[in-house]
């Protein structure tokens, strides 16, 4: 009876791992695995120095949503979860949104890690969705088991890391990509120290702009300490717009306070127009305040600029009234070019007023 409990265990548990691992077509599978360290396992299938794909699953952020997913060949729409099938090889392939309804997206929480093998060189990293079938167009492929997701994290960024001229540049800006989109807090860390000055500008602006993007209240926690510390005057501007794009609503009340006090102009400047796209009403008395206060006459000329951003039935009327009352004729003549370019019937009528004045 043990003999036959035993069996029974080593059969289910022989298709828990089969479940676990993905579709793949037109390629010779292979697994092997990582337990022993992602970086190490990696490094020893490079020394073959055959093409090879390499993948491994790991839990992603649930807010994630990008299409992996390329060429759909003969496969049936939606096939595991999937927006169809995924070809390795195709130079189509990217982090796109796929477009489909909320009922049709995959509600996996993790995703698969992918790297491309060539002559002992990683020169693809993608994610995709888990479930997807894969189509490695011929080319060998490993399945790599027992990869912990910190250890993903650590290799990533190791990869995301390598000197530009050393690597294909893509590979390294995809490892970053999918090191943003785990679900590990190790992948916000990782990210920082990234973003620290001690690395190269372009490396730093990268994983900045995810830290923003994927990284939601630990990433706009970062974000406020770079650019307390910052002292790249360009860096601080592009730090600006990273913050407007986290998800955590306290990254509004930090662009109000920039707007209103950072002692750059164009980082005001920076703060005002993305407060505009992001806040709308709520950026308004910011906006007027920066208008009529602050002593840059660029920082003025981009809030007008942001007046006309707010939603229609805002930005109009207050460009009009910034046309009729300001008491600087540039700032005047600013409000009624804005004016100009908007299709509101009230805009039109009020220039119309102006020209028979």
């Amino acid at each position: 009876m043990k003999q036959v409990a035993l069996a029974l265990a080593l059969i289910l548990g022989a298709s828990i791992v089969a479940a676990q691992q993905p579709i793949v077509v037109n390629t010779q599978f292979n697994t092997e695995s990582a337990g022993g360290g992602l970086s190490a396992t990696v490094a020893r299938l490079q020394r073959s120095g055959q093409p090879q794909w390499l993948g491994y699953e790991v839990p992603a952020l649930s807010r994630t949503n990008f299409s992996a997913c390329s060429d759909f060949g003969d496969a049936p729409q939606y096939e595991e979860g999937c927006c169809g099938e995924y070809q390795l090889e195709s130079p189509r392939h990217g982090f796109a949104r796929d477009g489909l309804s909320s009922a049709q997206k995959p509600s996996s929480t993790s995703m698969y890690v992918l790297l491309r093998l060539d002559h002992g060189a990683i020169v693809k990293v993608r994610p995709a969705n888990a479930g997807c079938r894969l189509n490695a167009g011929g080319i060998p492929f490993t399945w790599l088991t027992d990869v912990q997701p910190d250890d993903s994290v650590a290799f990533l960024a190791k990869l995301a890391a390598r000197p530009e001229d050393s690597q294909d540049k893509r590979a390294t800006d995809n490892a970053l990509v999918t090191l943003s989109m785990h679900a590990s807090p190790a992948a916000t860390a990782a990210l920082a120290l990234l973003a620290e000055p001690s690395n190269p500008p372009r490396l730093r602006e990268k994983s900045a702009f995810w830290l923003g993007a994927q990284r939601g209240h630990e990433g706009f926690q970062v974000l406020q300490q770079l650019l307390t510390k910052e002292q790249d005057p360009k860096l601080r501007e592009k730090l600006v717009f990273d913050l407007s794009i986290n998800s955590d609503p306290a990254a509004i009340d930090e662009l109000l306070k920039m707007a209103h006090s950072d002692a750059s102009p164009q980082v005001r400047g920076q703060a005002i127009f993305w407060l505009a796209q992001k806040a709308g009403k709520k950026a308004s008395a910011s906006i007027t305040a920066a208008l009529e206060n602050d002593p840059d006459m660029q920082v003025k000329k981009k809030a007008v600029f942001a007046l006309s951003q707010l939603p229609q039935d805002e930005g109009v009327a207050q460009l009009m009234h910034v046309a009729d009352s300001n008491s600087n004729p540039a700032i005047r003549k600013e409000a009624i070019f804005w004016l100009g370019q908007s299709k509101d019937p009230r805009a039109l009528e009020y220039l119309e007023a102006i020209l028979k004045r």
